[in-house]
C-alpha cells in the first residue's frame, strides 16, 4: 500500500471500512499495537519482549516514556515503549521506519546508557545496576554486508560491551536491532526461525493482504503472535490512528523526496564541477607539454611562461 495511490486523506482512511489493517511499521500504530489495555495487547508485548531479550518475563509494567534530565540543557530522551520488569531489568522498544541522516547506532548507544542511569538509586551498590535493553525495529538496512555475508544478512543483531577478542564485560548494556528488509528469506523457514525472527516477519507483513496466509501460519505457531494479530485488527478500527498513519506517511514521503532532490542536485553539481576541473586540467597539461617543447627550442623560462600562460615557477621546474 502506497500513500500516493490515494487522492485524499479521506480516501486513504476509507480503507478502514474495507477491513484493511494498519501498518505496524508506523510509530503511532506500533505503539498502539503493544500498549492497549487489553489482554491481547499485553500478551503480544510480553511475547515480543521475551523474544528480544531471550528470557522469560514474569511480569512487567509500562512506565514514563521520557528519561529524567539530570542537569539543565541535557539532551532529552523520549522512548517509544518503556517497560520495567519485576526483577529490575528495563527495556525500551523503538520503531525506526526512516533512515535518518545521522548514525542510528550512536543514538541507540546513548539511549541504552541513559536507560542504565535511570534505575540505579542513590545508595545502591554497583551490583544492583540493572540489565537494560535498547530494542529497535528498523524498516531499513543498518548493518551493511561484510566479508561474512551470512552474518551480515541476518535480520537480528545483538550488541553488548566486549573486548576485541569477544570477551564480555558485564552484559548490562544490550542493544538489539531487528532489520525488517532482511526477513524475506526466512518466510519459508518458520519452523526453524528464532522467535524474534518470526516476530520480524509479522511486523514486516502483517498489513500486507498478499501475505495473509503467511501471517495465519505465524499466528498458529505462537500465542503471542496470534494476540498481536488480534490487537492489530482491533486498533485498525480506530479512525484517529488511520489519520495519524496517513500524515506520518505523507511526511516521510516528503522527506525522502526532499533528500532525493538534494542528492540529485549535489550529483549534478559534482558532475559539472568535475567536467570543469577536467577541462582545466587538460588545458594545463597541454600548456606543460608546449612549454617543454619551447624550452628545448632554446627559449627562456620567462618567454615560455608568457607564451603558454603558466606561472614562471612551474616553467622553471621543467628545466
Amino acid at each position: 500500500m502506497n500513500v500516493d495511490d490515494f487522492f485524499s486523506e479521506n480516501e486513504y482512511i476509507n480503507q478502514m471500512s474495507k477491513g484493511a489493517l494498519l501498518n505496524p511499521r508506523i510509530d503511532s500504530t506500533f505503539k498502539a499495537l503493544f500498549t492497549q489495555p487489553t489482554k491481547e495487547s499485553r500478551s503480544a508485548l510480553k511475547s515480543f519482549l521475551e523474544a528480544a531479550t531471550e528470557q522469560e518475563i514474569a511480569s512487567f509494567e509500562l512506565v514514563s516514556n521520557d528519561a529524567p534530565e539530570e542537569f539543565f540543557g541535557q539532551r532529552s530522551v523520549s522512548y517509544d515503549i518503556m517497560c520495567v520488569f519485576t526483577d529490575g531489568k528495563a527495556a525500551n522498544i523503538e520503531m525506526q521506519a526512516f533512515n535518518q541522516k545521522y548514525d542510528y547506532g550512536k543514538r541507540a548507544e546513548y539511549q541504552v546508557a541513559r536507560l542504565e542511569t535511570t534505575y540505579l538509586k542513590k545508595g545502591d551498590t554497583w551490583e544492583k545496576a540493572p540489565k537494560v535493553y535498547q530494542i529497535t525495529v528498523l524498516d531499513f538496512i543498518y548493518t551493511q554486508p561484510t566479508e561474512d555475508k551470512k552474518e551480515s544478512f541476518k535480520p537480528v543483531s545483538r550488541y553488548s560491551m566486549r573486548t576485541k577478542d569477544g570477551r564480555e564485560l558485564t552484559n548490562s548494556l544490550n542493544i538489539v536491532f531487528i532489520e525488517l528488509p532482511k526477513v524475506k528469506k526466512l518466510e519459508k523457514s518458520l519452523e526453524t526461525n528464532s522467535k524474534l525472527e518470526n516476530w520480524a516477519i509479522f511486523l514486516k507483513d502483517a498489513d500486507n493482504p498478499k501475505k495473509t496466509e503467511l501471517i495465519y501460519q505465524l499466528a498458529k505457531k505462537e500465542a503471542g503472535l496470534m494476540n498481536a494479530q488480534i490487537s492489530l485488527s482491533n486498533i485498525s478500527a480506530n479512525r484517529d490512528l488511520w489519520i495519524a498513519q496517513y500524515r506520518k506517511e505523507i511526511s516521510e514521503r516528503d522527506q525522502i523526496s526532499s533528500m532525493a532532490a538534494m542528492l540529485k542536485e549535489g550529483l549534478e553539481k559534482g558532475i559539472e564541477q568535475g567536467i570543469e576541473q577536467g577541462i582545466e586540467q587538460g588545458k594545463k597539461q597541454k600548456a606543460i607539454e608546449s612549454a617543454k617543447i619551447f624550452l628545448k627550442m632554446g627559449l627562456t623560462a620567462e618567454q615560455v611562461a608568457q607564451g603558454v600562460g603558466l606561472p614562471i615557477e612551474e616553467v622553471i621546474k621543467l628545466l
